[in-house]
């Protein structure tokens, strides 16, 4: 288990804490919404989903929450500047955790910016993410907004090795202070395997050694670009989830802090897991504490049983 020599910082994100030594806090859990390729989507370009079934994803994840004490982050995905103010517009009314909003099309992405400031959910909200490919129009408008909680990813085609990756991170985190965040978890960024996936788990323990930051991963991204499990015979539910659960428990063992799981029907079996893990964690660190002559708060699961 890991000791960080590093003072670790910690920050309040919406109500929820994410930070911290390894064990000190419970590992936060990022469930995914809205996106284009889960059953709950009817129509992506208006915003249209099955409400019944996304509310019933959200009141099992809250049960999860009350049962292992991980806290839930719910990332509302949006195509459209239509699609994305729908779907937040319903999230704020169903859910009262914080929330991240994310997309590929950067009106939408403005458009949740603007829709957060004007319906006084900037407090709640955390923009996913500050990254190398963010236009200057974009940054001025977060910059003037009221929104100070983000997501920094450290991602670069030419960072392939850990000190390019690092170098990549510091000049995100640089970017992030001048746009006025105040609050960030940074993201190394998961590669397909094959082409980087493992450097990110590196990345994390350099991160938390050099700079002390809350961290943030999205795992799930590794096995859903996984040809391995593409394969006929094993391109079936259980075993896709298999191996979005082993990406997981991989980042929650390598200090991250909160970990973007995909989609929030995978939560009941994501929070069973990081549950049963973090109790190993609080039993190994307590036991490296008191090795090592030092005293820091640690998570005590609900389900140590």
């Amino acid at each position: 288990m890991f000791v960080f020599k590093k003072e670790q910082q910690a920050f309040d994100f919406g109500g929820v804490t994410i930070g911290g030594q390894p064990g000190q806090n419970p590992t936060v859990l990022i469930g995914g919404l809205f996106f284009q390729t889960q059953p709950v989507v009817k129509n992506a370009k208006e915003g249209t989903f099955d409400e019944q079934m996304a509310k019933e994803w959200i009141d099992t994840a809250n049960m999860m929450v009350d049962k292992t004490g991980h806290p839930l982050i719910i990332q509302a995905f949006g195509r459209t500047p239509e699609a994305m103010e729908r779907h937040l517009t319903w999230l704020a009314d169903n859910f009262e955790g914080p929330f991240m909003f994310e997309s590929t099309n950067a009106d939408a992405r403005k458009r949740a910016i603007q829709f957060c400031e004007q319906s006084g959910l900037a407090g709640r909200a955390i923009y996913n993410s500050i990254n190398l490919s963010m236009k200057e129009e974009e940054k001025t408008l977060l910059r003037s907004s009221p929104i100070r909680m983000a997501v920094v990813l450290g991602w670069s085609p030419r960072a392939t090795g850990l000190a390019d990756r690092m170098e990549t991170i510091k000049a995100m985190i640089s970017e992030a202070k001048s746009i006025g965040m105040e609050k960030i978890v940074v993201d190394p960024a998961t590669m397909p395997v094959g082409a980087g996936y493992g450097l990110e788990y590196r990345t994390m323990l350099a991160i938390k050694s050099e700079l002390g930051l809350p961290t943030c991963l999205g795992p799930h991204n590794a096995p859903s670009a996984w040809k391995f499990i593409k394969q006929p015979g094993l391109d079936d539910e259980a075993t896709q989830i298999s191996a979005v659960v082993a990406s997981t428990i991989a980042a929650q063992l390598f200090a991250t802090d909160c970990i973007m799981y995909g989609s929030m029907a995978r939560s009941k079996q994501v929070f069973t897991a990081v549950s049963l893990i973090a109790n190993a964690m609080a039993a190994a660190v307590a036991e490296a504490q008191q090795a090592i002559g030092v005293s820091t708060p640690i998570f005590e699961p609900k389900s140590f049983e």
